[in-house]
């Protein structure tokens, strides 16, 4: 039963054995007196009680974090709490002794809420215990290895020496740490005597964890007692690195060693760089924090010749040294303090505090030099490193120690930098302290260095694997064969022979995994267990009363090597981890992200390395720990923010410099526009004086003018700017930053969708009362400038700004409301209104919807079929050709398409609507005298006396004005948009052009062909009698019983040449080829309506019925007019008799369904001549005539 399910219950059960692995481990640690490894010494347990240590040390330093944390961002209620205030002072006045109960006033409250203070500070208190019981471990340890060796050196056993320091650092930091939480002994007294009041049984740990805090609570005086025993060994320890930690720090040096360089000396191109010095540029940082912490601890060492200089050179480094994550520990106060207090019967060290003056001062205000100095050196060298490398992997492998040591170069140079940033000098230092000289404009290029650099390790690491594996199976084996010889084995003695013959095996094994791999195979490659051994063997080899470490330096060497080549094999995620990662920026993210608005701005190449910010936003919740794990929540949901709001800041940068670039460029367009070439024109006359408050505009060019040459250089550093923060937005497709999966071009598409829409709506208002808008031409002008400058996205950014563009105009200029091509419902729905919200068409909608109702009517506006649009009188304020003729109109299709022009079509239509209800009622109050007129007016008498009876006739004549100026412009909008079309889509509209005329006009609106004829009019191509639009809007006004009503339309329109002021008036101007009462636009709207109430009311569908009602206002309107005619001293006829004749004519222009044979039966056609050559005539009344004279009738 159980081996059924046995893979499965392995799996189950694997985490929960391997924690008690763990426990056991721990407790090996913690018990030392217990020997696991049978027939092992202390030291030969070296690594793993290393390891274990350093490991739980990392763990604790978390959780004790995790409890500072709480402590000082959300203190728990009762710590805020005055009433709580009171009897913690009272609990804690003894610490750490109690009090009796009823001697702690308001005790009560406590015990009120035991159990639940109990459960809120458990985990804190089980921390401190933890501390305590880890202290006692890492002391024993230290001590231990301190004494029972004979040396621990940089120069003899490098790795033993390292552990050791590392052990000791981390010993100093969690005390640090815990210093730092300013309630931690009420902690320890609160859960203490709640334990005891709930469980009525005194805590069994709180008697040794509070006398180790009151022991800690100034941490070093303790810490100096806990080492003195190791005094003197780590004050070697610490005097050994001393040599090759000052050569590290000198650029010059690095330089001149070709630290990071692999083309300074062509000839080791190819040779592996694990030399001693690259070694120790990895260990620069932690050589730092044994030497400012070390000294602290075991100031008796600094008796030691050179060790103050040393010091001194360290300290100068900085005035900070880090203890966790944000948490950075002041240097100076703390050796201010030791250099006046310390005693010592050897030495005095009060004598030397000027040193600590001059170090003090030189970490403030020189400093930053070095610093700088350093970040330039490493950012040049790694930059050309990197493209060597990146066109060459292969040298990845012998060159991967050197890339070890940039990265940590550079990984050291920016949390240097970000904690300076965040913390001050003391208060004694702040006047030598310049904020501005700590400021790295170009460390954004350090960061992006790193993640680039780890990016190609990780893409080539089966390179690097593969070479240090064979340099294992080769060369480190060969080596190791002629050292570990006979006469070693007899010196060291059997445990060192023992250890170096495993290594050997080891190295005999790599033979095989090579042959794997090249087979195809993936073997696992873990060599942790050489690495352990050797440092085994460097700890026995340095036990007291041996010399073998010093005496065989050679072997020491290689297996040095050896290790570091293991390390390069299994170890590369971890070397990555410890020299690369930056996930711990987070903890600095303010000024993080400071730096990174100002990469965005300016910099030579800063703007290139934007996008890397958001890479460490990705890996910034990997800081979130077992120990803390909602951390990775807290983390996580701030990152996607930061990224969100960072993305935004990107984005926006670019579209604000593409607004000033097509700013710009509209701006220079200007100068050559109509307008400013006038202007020279008008200067050259003599009576010409420009109004006061104008202004000139600028000449053509002159932004080239030596004097505005800021200009055009801002303009290029614009664009540079722009082309670089694009190409780092390219650089990425999409991140996942915690749970979101984030594609940075989408935020750049969004912010320039959004800057058009702007554009278009703030271009379009002009602030002009009598021109509201911009001219469509002159906007479309600007539009295109500004299309081409968002274009230049497009050379860097995958991003189809086409597809943008189209998006933004169809959302501008479309309303959802309005359907589609085929439906009528837009006219026939009244609940529809297509101004649904704030866009860029809904203002062109309002101006022109005013210029229908109200512009267009204004006395002194005419339409004009030779200049094809509306025109004013040269002194109107308002110019309406500058909207309403075909080259505006054609503009403005361009902007709002077919859709926004439908839009303004339904308004005209609703305006005809309106007229024609009007329209209406005149004709029903004069139908009685329509009808005697209409049977009877071959009689003149009868006529006339009719045409007395006739009401309203200028009322109706003036609506019917209003209907054909708004009828003319409908057909200017739709031939502007045809003419578009036809350019833009020119297969399309020929195929709507060609299926429209495959049949017979649908003059009465067959509903299996109106789809058809819904399509055409929406292409703009002329419906003639079957406009759809227009039939089903006029459709709204009126019944089946309104037949005889519309019947008698043709003989109102022909009743009014004899009666209507209208015809009385008119005058017909040749320069417009139009009358200046807009008489001439009766035409379009006599047909049109003639025709749509003719197809309406026509319950036959007989189109005959239509001509007939064509001919009869054309027979009708010839004999009103030959009446007339001869009764020219009429003073109530015409003022210009010519120009009414002439009407017919061009009604039968408009006249699809009468051909000219109608007109001739009843006008002669001789008439129509004489009357035209009486209009055109040009009457000179007997002067010469200027050939170069253009008459334009004022317009």
């Amino acid at each position: 039963l159980l081996t059924s399910r046995g893979k499965a219950l392995c799996e189950e059960l694997e985490v929960h054995y391997e924690n008690f692995i763990d426990c056991y481990d721990w407790k090996e640690v913690l018990s030392p007196s217990i020997d696991p490894y049978s027939g092992m010494s202390s030291l030969q347990r070296v690594p793993e009680r290393f390891a274990q240590l350093l490991r739980h040390g990392e763990g604790l330093l978390q959780r004790v974090y995790f409890t500072r944390h709480v402590f000082l961002k959300a203190r728990p209620m009762f710590l805020n709490d005055q009433q709580y205030l009171k009897v913690l002072k009272g609990l804690m006045a003894k610490f750490p002794e109690f009090p009796e109960a009823d001697k702690i006033p308001g005790y009560d409250l406590l015990t009120s809420r035991g159990k639940a203070l109990c459960e809120e500070l458990e985990v804190h208190y089980e921390n401190f215990i933890d501390c305590y019981d880890w202290k006692e471990a890492a002391l024993h340890l230290i001590n231990e290895v301190g004494t029972q060796t004979s040396i621990l050196s940089h120069d003899t056993n490098e790795r033993l020496m390292g552990v050791w320091l590392d052990l000791m650092v981390m010993f100093v930091r969690l005390h640090l740490l815990v210093a730092t939480i300013a309630d931690r002994k009420t902690i320890l007294a609160v859960y203490a005597k709640m334990y005891q009041y709930t469980k009525s049984l005194p805590e069994p740990n709180y008697i040794k964890v509070s006398k180790w805090m009151m022991m800690y609570d100034v941490p070093f005086r303790q810490i100096q007692e806990d080492f003195r025993a190791v005094n003197d060994q780590m004050g070697r320890a610490l005097l050994s690195t001393m040599m090759p930690y000052l050569k590290t720090r000198t650029v010059s040096i690095m330089r001149k060693e070709s630290a990071l360089s692999i083309t300074l000396k062509s000839e080791d191109l190819t040779r592996p760089a694990h030399d001693q010095f690259r070694h120790e540029l990895t260990m620069t940082s932690r050589v730092f924090q044994w030497v400012v912490y070390g000294y602290l601890a075991v100031p008796g060492a600094l008796a030691a010749p050179g060790a103050v200089d040393y010091l001194k050179a360290v300290l100068a480094e900085s005035y900070l040294a880090p203890v966790f994550k944000d948490v950075t520990f002041p240097i100076y106060p703390e050796y201010d303090n030791l250099f006046t207090n310390y005693k010592s019967k050897t030495f005095s060290l009060a004598k030397q505090k000027k040193v600590v003056k001059d170090a003090a001062v030189s970490s403030v205000a020189e400093a930053h030099r070095k610093h700088h100095e350093r970040r330039v050196y490493v950012r040049q060298e790694m930059e050309a490193l990197l493209h060597l490398l990146e066109d060459r992997p292969a040298l990845l492998g012998p060159k991967f120690p050197m890339i070890i040591a940039g990265l940590h170069l550079a990984k050291e140079e920016i949390f240097a930098h970000f904690r300076q940033q965040v913390e001050q000098p003391p208060e004694k230092l702040r006047k030598h302290y310049k904020p501005d000289d700590w400021k790295e404009k170009r460390i954004s290029s350090l960061i992006y260095l790193i993640h680039k650099f780890t990016e190609l390790i990780n893409k080539h690491r089966a390179i690097i694997q593969m070479y240090h594996l064979e340099y294992m199976a080769v060369a480190d084996a060969l080596a190791l064969q002629s050292l570990v010889d006979a006469n070693f084995a007899n010196a060291a003695g059997p445990n060192v022979t023992q250890l170096a013959q495993s290594i050997q095996s080891d190295l005999a094994s790599c033979q095989s995994l090579l042959d794997n791999v090249q087979r195809g195979g993936a073997p696992e490659m873990n060599f942790r267990g050489l690495r352990a051994s050797w440092l085994r063997m460097q700890a026995l080899m340095s036990a007291t009363g041996s010399s073998l470490i010093t005496q065989h330096k050679a072997l020491v060497s290689r297996f040095e090597v050896v290790a570091q080549h293991s390390l390069n094999v299994d170890g590369i995620d971890e070397q990555l981890e410890e020299f690369a990662s930056l996930k711990q920026l987070y903890y600095f993210k303010e000024s993080l992200f400071t730096s990174f608005d100002q990469s965005i701005v300016d910099g030579p190449d800063q703007p290139l390395h934007a996008m890397v910010y958001i890479h460490l936003l990705a890996q910034f919740p990997s800081n979130a720990t077992e120990y803390w794990p909602e951390e990775r929540e807290i983390i996580g949901t701030e990152s996607v923010r930061i990224a969100n709001e960072s993305l935004t800041k990107v984005a926006t940068r670019i579209a604000t410099i593409l607004h000033t670039m097509a700013t710009e460029y509209i701006r220079n367009d200007y100068q050559i526009s109509d307008s400013n070439a006038a202007l020279p024109l008008l200067q050259k006359r003599k009576d010409y004086k420009p109004p006061k408050d104008y202004v000139p505009p600028a000449e053509p060019g002159s932004e080239s003018a030596y004097r505005n040459r800021t200009i055009l250089e801002n303009l290029r550093l614009y664009e540079r700017n722009a082309a670089q923060l694009c190409t780092a937005l390219n650089s990425v497709l999409d991140l996942t930053v915690y749970d979101h999966n984030i594609t940075p071009r989408e935020y750049l598409r969004e912010r320039i969708g959004t800057n058009l829409r702007t554009f278009m709506r703030k271009a379009l208002p002009t602030g002009n009362v009598d021109a509201p808008i911009q001219r469509p031409s002159l906007l479309a002008m600007q539009f295109r400038i500004y299309i081409a400058t968002l274009s230049f996205v497009e050379n860097f950014v995958s991003l189809d700004m086409g597809d943008l563009i189209r998006e933004v105009l169809i959302g501008e200029s479309y309303v959802r409301s309005l359907g589609k091509s085929g439906h009528l419902n837009f006219i026939t729905d009244p609940e529809i209104d297509p101004l649904d919200k704030e866009t860029f068409l809904q203002q062109i909608l309002q101006f022109y919807i005013d210029l229908v109702h109200k512009r267009i009517l204004v006395p002194g506006v005419v339409y004009s079929p030779l200049r094809q649009g509306f025109v004013s009188k040269t002194v109107m304020p308002f110019q309406v050709e500058g909207y309403a003729s075909v080259v505006e109109l054609k503009a403005l299709a361009t902007l709002i398409g077919p859709y926004g022009l439908k839009a303004i079509d339904r308004e005209v239509l609703k305006f005809i609507a309106a007229q024609v209800s009007g329209l209406k009622d005149s004709l029903t109050s004069n139908a009685p005298v329509l009808d005697v007129i209409q049977s009877a007016y071959y009689r003149e008498a009868r006529c006339l006396e009719e045409f007395k009876r006739l009401k309203d006739v200028d009322s109706f004549m003036n609506k019917s004005v209003q209907i054909g100026n708004a009828l003319t412009m409908r057909q200017l909008l739709h031939q502007a948009l045809h003419e578009v079309l036809q350019e833009e889509v020119p297969f399309i509209v020929n195929t709507v052009d060609a299926m429209f005329h495959e049949y017979q006009q649908n003059t009465f609106m067959h509903p299996d062909l109106v789809p058809v004829d819904s399509l055409a009019v929406d292409a703009g191509i002329d419906a003639g009698t079957a406009d759809p639009y227009l039939k089903a809007t006029l459709k709204k006004t009126t019944t089946d019983a309104d037949k005889r009503i519309w019947d008698l339309l043709p003989v109102m329109y022909a009743a009014s040449f004899a009666t209507s002021s209208v015809w009385r008036e008119a005058v017909y101007k040749p320069q417009i080829e139009g009358y200046l009462n807009n008489a001439h636009c009766l035409a379009r709207c006599i047909n049109d309506l003639i025709v749509c109430f003719g197809s309406i009311t026509n319950p036959t569908s007989n189109e005959m019925d239509i001509i007939a009602s064509l001919q009869k206002f054309v027979e009708v309107s010839s004999v009103i007019l030959l009446r007339m005619a001869r009764a020219k001293e009429d003073r109530r006829g015409p003022v210009d008799f010519p120009s009414v004749i002439v009407f017919l004519d061009k009604f039968m222009d408009n006249a699809n369904l009468l051909t000219y044979d109608v007109l001739e039966s009843c006008l002669p056609y001789a008439l129509l001549r004489n009357m035209y050559k009486d209009i055109y005539e040009v009457k000179t009344q007997g002067k010469p005539v200027d050939p170069t004279f253009i008459d334009t009738a004022g317009y």
